[in-house]
């Protein structure tokens, strides 16, 4: 089925771009020169690289804490900027195209980070707004891409593979991220950016040959399969129509989404990018974090996966409407990660214990099907749109955290700073979880446009049992 096919090219495209973005979050630690220097050396701002040439050592840079957090929260400066223009600009050049473009340039800036972190960290820090900036394409792209795709009855499935790749994306740049930068053998941290451009232009080559946005474009789908998936096509789908903004941006509806997914990555992307600093907090070793920060992103993966498959067989089978099962698993989406990250700071004192409440939480991001997926069903039409807003919010708090972060740690770096750091992100998580409760909806806006087919109205037993292939 080219359905799947399409899918699973969203997910190898998101596990690249999240490879390109995360590897920065691992190989600082190896970038970073650790020496004994006076103090004044200590709180020096400017970068300086080591010339050990007796034992053919790679660069390191001086970068104190407050350096490093810039450097790292930089990313999302850029990506706040694009992702509602990355929305608008994806709809008119479409998913495919998107896509590449995300690929080939974030290919091209990955493999210029190791030249700019030689020339300071004003350059590097550039480069990492402009990787910001063109991520902020990549999440409407995947939608235009799926959207003439996806049927109703596989629609969390489908959505949850392709968002998978985040998760994988994680497994897969932690662990090979350090083997490369501990291994001098194969040219440490600089080969991990080569290696990661590499697989982004290999992968752009892949989606100019073999994805579509529209299956009837598509030379290698079975008519079949062409036949059923129009038949799910909103009537006014293929007119140009206008973008409703002001009723978009006063939605209830949309706002609900973009807050649950906005509070779903306060804590997502700070445990992401400042998660290895909070093990070495806890005393962990670089070996022991890439492991450690692997086994939630596996655990991750898999919840994606089931909860998608779990939240379609929920609705055909009608244990629960499709917006009573949203907001079920936007409970569980929000409400046990709250939990975990609100107690995480009466173990402070027992890594152990820290760890396996951490993991809890990040696991449990796989169970978005509440808010990605339903994006598609409030307003089919427009989700790029959408998706550009919800990225935005997204952003927004990505280097937000590390800011907070960075107050809370200046004077006391420590694991009772880190837990009222965990406390804030808990209450953010409890207050968007009872608007999404409040105020999602399930089915399409009447500022949507498109008009739902028959097809599309019918129930998820007779579209299951329709399917066919």
């Amino acid at each position: 089925m080219k359905r799947y096919f399409a899918a699973v090219t969203c997910c190898l495209a998101y596990i690249c771009i999240f490879c390109t973005r995360l590897n920065l979050n691992i190989t600082i630690i190896s970038m970073v020169k650790t020496w004994n220097a006076t103090t004044e050396e200590q709180n020096s701002n400017e970068t300086k690289i080591s010339d050990d040439s007796a034992t053919n050592s790679l660069p390191t840079f001086d970068w104190d804490d407050q350096t490093q957090q810039q450097i790292l929260g930089s990313f999302y400066y850029g990506y706040i900027i694009s992702g509602l223009p990355g929305g608008w600009l994806a709809g008119k050049i479409g998913g495919k195209r998107s896509i590449v473009i995300v690929l080939l340039l974030q290919g091209l800036l990955s493999a210029m980070i190791p030249w700019a972190a030689g020339v300071g960290t004003s350059l590097l820090t550039i480069v990492r707004v402009f990787q910001g900036v063109i991520e902020g394409l990549i999440m409407p792209g995947i939608y235009i891409t799926l959207r003439k795709w996806i049927v109703p009855s596989e629609r969390s499935t489908l959505v949850s593979i392709a968002y998978s790749g985040s998760c994988i994306g994680e497994v897969c740049c932690y662990p090979l991220s350090t083997w490369i930068s501990t291994s001098p053998s194969l040219g440490g941290w600089p080969t991990s950016y080569y290696t990661y451009s590499s697989l982004c232009v290999l992968l752009a080559i892949v989606c100019i040959a073999f994805v579509y946005d529209d299956p009837v474009d598509d030379p290698y789908v079975s008519t079949r399969e062409v036949e059923y998936l129009k038949s799910f096509e909103l009537e006014q789908n293929n007119k140009d129509v206008p973008v409703p903004w002001c009723d978009i941006f006063t939605s209830t509806a949309v706002w609900s989404i973009i807050v649950a997914y906005t509070a779903f990555n306060f804590s997502y992307f700070f445990i992401l990018t400042e998660g290895p600093s909070y093990l070495l907090i806890l005393g962990f070793n670089i070996t022991s974090i890439a492991i450690l920060t692997s086994i939630p992103s596996i655990l991750e993966f898999i919840v994606t996966l089931l909860s998608g498959a779990c939240a379609d067989v929920i609705i055909r089978r009608e244990y629960l409407n499709v917006l009573n099962t949203r907001k079920f698993f936007m409970i569980l989406h929000m409400g046990i990660p709250a939990m975990c990250l609100f107690f995480i700071g009466y173990f402070e004192n027992h890594a152990a214990e820290c760890v396996v409440l951490l993991t809890v939480a990040f696991s449990c991001g796989g169970l978005y099907t509440g808010t990605l997926t339903n994006i598609m069903e409030i307003s089919k039409e427009h989700s790029q749109i959408i998706v550009g807003m919800v990225t935005t919010g997204a952003a927004a708090v990505g280097f937000i955290g590390p800011l907070i972060l960075g107050a809370l740690i200046k004077e006391d770096n420590t694991a009772n700073q880190w837990s009222l750091m965990f406390k804030i992100i808990a209450a953010v998580h409890i207050f968007a979880m009872i608007f999404f409760l409040i105020f999602a909806k399930a089915e399409q806006q009447e500022w949507s446009h498109g008009k739902i087919t028959k097809q599309e109205m019918k129930s998820y037993n007779s579209i299951h049992d329709e399917s066919g292939g």
